[in-house]
């Protein structure tokens, strides 16, 4: 998998918090973040979801999803997402590392 380029805009939700956005096309990848565990980095997979600027005013117009259970919640979805615009709503429940994330289609 190839390295993404930052800037990276990490979605990273507080418990029951939400966001909605409409996805415009979808990269996969991977990221080197730095942990305390593992201050030298280590490579995690990202999901960068371009979303319109309308729907993101602050930074770059896209979210870099790195939660793997929301990963494996949107994969079958994304492909619908792209062709059809359609809204969604991210909502997350609790904290990492046992946090869920709801996908509502709105």
């Amino acid at each position: 998998m190839a390295l993404l380029e930052p800037p990276f805009e990490i979605l990273d939700l507080a418990d029951g918090q939400s966001t909605e956005f409409r996805v415009l096309s979808v990269q996969r990848g991977e990221a080197r973040i730095q942990t305390r565990l593992e201050p030298e980095g280590k490579l995690v997979p990202v999901l960068r979801v371009h979303v319109p600027p309308e729907d993101k005013t602050l930074g770059a117009p896209y979210w870099d999803i790195t939660s793997r259970t929301l990963q494996a919640r949107l994969e079958p979805m994304l492909d619908m997402l792209v062709r059809t615009r359609r809204r969604i709503r991210i909502t997350k429940f609790g904290v990492a590392p046992t946090a869920r994330h709801q996908v509502e289609l709105l």
